[in-house]
């Protein structure tokens, strides 16, 4: 009863929201975030920023509750225009997050026989027992709905109900129309955090019919992917306005003819390889196939001809959720690093900024 008082006082003090006091939050850091650090991890964050992390956490620690709460519980968009990305905050968010995640998912499913290819790669593929062609719906085997706690290291990641107890059952989805003008063929990544998307395809996907493509093992945090990413976050930079980061400007971009288009979306691939990271990979896949995806590795989709319609994936549907329709089921768009805070003192979910902030919240 007390609070529940207490989150009444919070909400009506900020508009309806709830904030996380100060002082729960920097002991959250401190205790909970920050021990997933390594030296090594201090070592490439300051070859990657030019900025000591030490002197970097010196200033983190001394940020406002409003942004400290967004370090903790947002997915990392709402932090683009903070001023302190000129120092690597952006860069810091992204390494804290993996190491975090992935100390969790070790713990929790270090066990199966596929976490070590996971952790590696950033992507699974597995062939649906259940699928039929033509079937109206069908189910996914307990052992297929395991793949999506490794990919996401919790222990419930599609609803309130313990996986074990999760049923997840999958119908077709509305058709892609493929368009030259169509953003998601740039290379990018999602967030500035461990995120995952699962693709279900229920027909053949060719090399002409726009394959998924990904970049094995680029979502790691690695030396190299924290260079890439402090160019594109630091506020400095021309890339800044992109919440999810393109490895392409949108103004070297090129959609005006089917070949200037096709041009720039092998350059890219070529360009990273050039970086250092491994050779781009159109999943091409036989109908009733699941794909996994850490995508804040590389990936885009692949090039189709403009106007020609095919059913992407199917829809991900569970018993909570009976009447969704989702065509991309992305999770967790949840605060990874909230670990232990939930179930307490919490943002309202509606307040977390999942997409690119219009005007910058700490200008």
């Amino acid at each position: 009863r007390r609070a529940h008082g207490l989150r009444a006082l919070l909400r009506a003090r900020h508009g309806g929201r709830v904030m996380v006091p100060l002082g729960m939050l920097r002991t959250h850091l401190e205790s909970k975030l920050l021990p997933s650090l390594t030296s090594s991890d201090e070592r490439i964050f300051e070859q990657a920023t030019g900025t000591p992390l030490a002197a970097l956490l010196e200033e983190v620690r001394q940020l406002p509750a409003k942004s400290l709460e967004a370090l903790i519980f947002d997915t990392g968009k709402a932090l683009t225009k903070h001023p302190l990305n000129r120092r690597g905050l952006a860069v810091f968010r992204s390494l804290l997050a993996r190491r975090h995640v992935d100390r969790v998912r070790r713990e929790r499913w270090g066990a199966h026989a596929l976490h070590d290819a996971w952790m590696r790669h950033g992507l699974l593929t597995t062939r649906l027992r259940n699928f039929r062609p033509g079937a109206s719906n069908f189910s996914l085997t307990a052992e297929e709905v395991e793949l999506l706690g490794l990919a996401s290291g919790l222990d419930a990641p599609l609803s309130s109900r313990p996986l074990a107890e999760e049923r997840v059952w999958v119908t077709p989805a509305a058709q892609h129309v493929f368009r030259d003008s169509d953003a998601q063929y740039r290379m990018h990544i999602d967030q500035l955090m461990p995120t995952w998307k699962i693709f279900i395809f229920l027909e053949p996907v060719t090399l002409e019919r726009g394959p998924f493509h990904y970049v094995r093992g680029s979502h790691a945090a690695s030396l190299r992917k924290l260079r890439w990413l402090f160019e594109r976050t630091n506020v400095s930079s021309d890339k800044r306005t992109e919440c999810s980061p393109r490895h392409v400007a949108r103004s070297q971009w090129c959609s005006s003819s089917p070949e200037c288009l096709r041009r720039v979306f092998r350059a890219q691939q070529h360009d990273l390889k050039r970086h250092g990271f491994h050779a781009t990979e159109p999943l091409t896949v036989d109908a009733g196939t699941l794909v996994l995806a850490d995508t804040s590795g590389f990936h885009s989709r692949g090039l189709g001809p403009a106007g020609q319609r095919r059913t992407l994936m199917g829809a991900v549907q569970t018993l909570d959720r009976p009447q969704s329709s989702l065509s991309i089921f992305q999770i967790p768009r949840r605060p990874l690093l909230a670990d232990g805070l939930e179930g307490r003192l919490r943002p309202n979910p509606q307040s977390l900024a999942h997409r690119c902030p219009q005007r910058g919240l700490y200008s």
